[in-house]
């Protein structure tokens, strides 16, 4: 099943807003990955009248992916969102930034075994402009998603650099096969306009519902047919679509090349 990592440029403009959202929306099993170098924030917000314990997520995921157990761990690091029937599940993420040079090294396994799972995994990897972004995680992605405010050029410009660098340093984020796309947050510039400006194509939009958004960061009640949710759901199908185009161009690649390898003969 995909892996779909959520990024952002700088700012806030609802990387963790738009995972949740989409996790507690989708008609699927969906797994939500807290992988923000900078700290989770379900723990302290949408999941802060739990008790839970503190000492899973992660950090000790990432350890067991470089072990090789993390198949065996997982359960055990897991939360159930819809309990019991572990359909929405969330792995929660470092609540000291400090850690974050700890999680480095397994950001590459972890992100191997996210895409062999047997669920949507969505990866909220907060923003590009920290130390020990997870860059070999976003490179095992299906789908980057950077999370942009369309509202104006200035919202919009903090994307530049980012898409940028992420073009520099994650394979596949160019070209027909490209996994880069935008889900933009709010109305504003028309998405055409975005999409040839950035040349990045707009994958889906999230509505501007601050209500809803305040709720799923544990402040106030939420609206779970509000226009955010609403949204998100609706989104379910665009991402569909732009994943079904990407293994479509991959396999038109690999025909490709396998066409123009030379005969050899004896």
């Amino acid at each position: 099943m995909p892996l779909i990592a959520l990024v952002s440029a700088k700012g806030s403009p609802g990387v963790s807003t738009a995972a949740l959202a989409f996790t507690l929306t989708w008609p699927a099993p969906t797994l939500m990955a807290e992988c923000d170098p900078a700290g989770g924030d379900l723990l302290a917000g949408y999941l802060a009248k739990y008790e839970l314990p503190p000492d899973r997520g992660v950090l000790p995921l990432a350890t067991s992916a470089i072990r090789g157990h993390a198949e065996q761990d997982l359960p055990g690091q897991l939360i159930d969102l819809d309990a019991p029937r572990q359909q929405r599940m969330v792995l929660p993420g470092i609540n000291d930034p400090g850690q974050a040079a700890s999680l480095a090294p397994g950001w590459d396994r972890l992100g191997e075994f996210f895409s062999i799972l047997p669920t949507t995994v969505i990866a909220d990897c907060g923003r590009l402009c920290v130390p020990h972004a997870p860059i070999a995680l976003l490179a095992r992605a299906s789908l980057v998603l950077m999370v942009v405010n369309p509202k104006s050029i200035r919202t919009l410009s903090p994307a530049v650099p980012a898409i940028a660098r992420l073009r520099r340093e994650v394979p596949h984020t160019e070209g027909p096969d490209s996994n880069l796309g935008l889900l933009l947050v709010g109305d504003g510039i028309a998405p055409r306009e975005i999409t040839r400006n950035l040349q990045v194509p707009v994958v889906a939009r999230l509505s501007w519902d601050p209500a809803t958004a305040a709720a799923l960061n544990g402040e106030g009640k939420g609206r779970t047919r509000g226009p955010l949710m609403r949204s998100a759901l609706a989104a379910h199908k665009s991402v569909q679509t732009a994943l079904s185009a990407r293994r479509t161009a991959q396999t038109a690649i690999a025909l490709r090349d396998t066409d123009s390898l030379p005969v050899v003969t004896r």
